[in-house]
């Protein structure tokens, strides 16, 4: 019973402060945002960030990113601070939270770490989406409206500011400057084309999000055969293996797996007559600059997590088992992948070229 009660009460409590709040015209004076874990959802929440800075011109905004981040031109007007789950958990950071005198938290990831963060700042007003027993640790612990994965991830954002806000408003935006693509393009030694596609074979999340590394090929030789393109390949040191394998005894194409920082891969990209690539953070990354690409679905959807970006074709068939989310195909013919072919690629690129 002494349990219950304790609940209750903590539950009347958060309603109050949310009553209060929702009825005055409250306006934070320093606002604290958890950003994503995952590059591609950050690249996302840039939109987010906006119209924070919008809606609130006068309030200070500081950024919680993950480490490793913190070279992203990401919107901004105060200060970055890095948050490195190996080296510190997630409460006792929301410790040292607490002296800072935020007022308004808001948490964009859905883990329960991130809520648990918050709760331990102890800032008055923490704002995010409930589920995984993260209500009672927020006071304002929305509810999605809508069947999990059906709108688009930044509009989930959004709707934590104000559900009037439309994503064409805010679309996801990095603030690159000429000098910015410079300075990182001059610390990569390797040789850049002058003209030159850049291909993203990898995908984190699994196999279903990968197209064929075949295809990848075929398509890098068919380019080449037809418009005399170079092919940069870029990504992690994790899928050198697949630029290797993509890259063999072609001397047109260059594996630069895992051979940039995040900086140098983002300046190499603004040079990039097209991107193609999977769901994965660098297809979130050409949609912030608003240049050509072709990104390729399997087991995603592009309703939730697609490029916002007008110059983006998304490829993706429309099976019955898709989107299905899953990191490898149960039916085991990853079929949405395979039924892409290197000639429907190729049709749209020749669309930008």
């Amino acid at each position: 019973m002494a349990i219950i009660y304790v609940v209750v009460i903590t539950e009347i409590q958060r309603s109050l402060i949310n009553n209060f709040f929702d009825n005055l015209d409250y306006i934070p004076t320093k606002i604290l945002i958890r950003t994503p874990n995952w590059l591609g959802d950050l690249i996302i929440s840039t939109g987010f960030l906006r119209a924070v800075l919008e809606t609130y011109p006068d309030s200070r905004v500081d950024i919680i990113l993950k480490s490793g981040f913190e070279t992203l031109p990401i919107p901004k007007r105060g200060k970055i601070i890095l948050f490195d789950k190996n080296k510190n958990s997630a409460g006792k950071f929301g410790k040292t939270l607490r002296d800072h005198n935020y007022d308004c938290f808001y948490i964009l990831p859905p883990s329960f770490s991130s809520a648990w963060m918050a709760f331990q700042s102890k800032i008055p007003k923490r704002i995010g989406y409930a589920g995984g027993y993260r209500s009672l640790l927020l006071t304002t612990a929305k509810k999605h409206e809508f069947r999990p994965k059906s709108q688009h991830l930044l509009k989930d954002y959004l709707d934590l500011l104000s559900k009037e806000l439309e994503m064409k408003e805010y679309s996801p935006l990095l603030e690159i400057k000429n000098e910015w693509v410079k300075k990182h393009l001059s610390s990569f030694t390797l040789k850049i084309p002058e003209k030159f596609v850049v291909f993203t074979p990898g995908a984190i999340y699994g196999p279903s999000k990968q197209w064929p590394l075949g295809n990848y090929r075929e398509l890098g030789k068919q380019l080449y055969k037809a418009y005399g393109c170079k092919i940069l390949l870029l990504g992690t040191k994790d899928e050198v293996v697949f630029g290797t394998k993509i890259a063999h005894d072609y001397d047109w194409i260059y594996n630069y797996c895992g051979k940039t920082t995040l900086a140098q891969f983002l300046a190499i990209l603004t040079k990039a007559q097209i991107l193609v690539g999977n769901d994965s953070g660098s297809m979130h990354l050409m949609a912030a600059l608003k240049r050509p690409q072709i990104s390729v679905f399997g087991s995603t959807s592009p309703t939730w997590t697609g490029p916002i970006n007008v110059k983006a074709t998304v490829m993706r068939k429309n099976l019955p088992c898709s989107p299905c989310f899953s990191r490898s195909c149960k039916f085991d013919h990853y079929e949405c992948l395979t039924k892409i072919s290197p000639e429907n690629v190729l049709a749209e690129i020749q669309k930008y070229l």
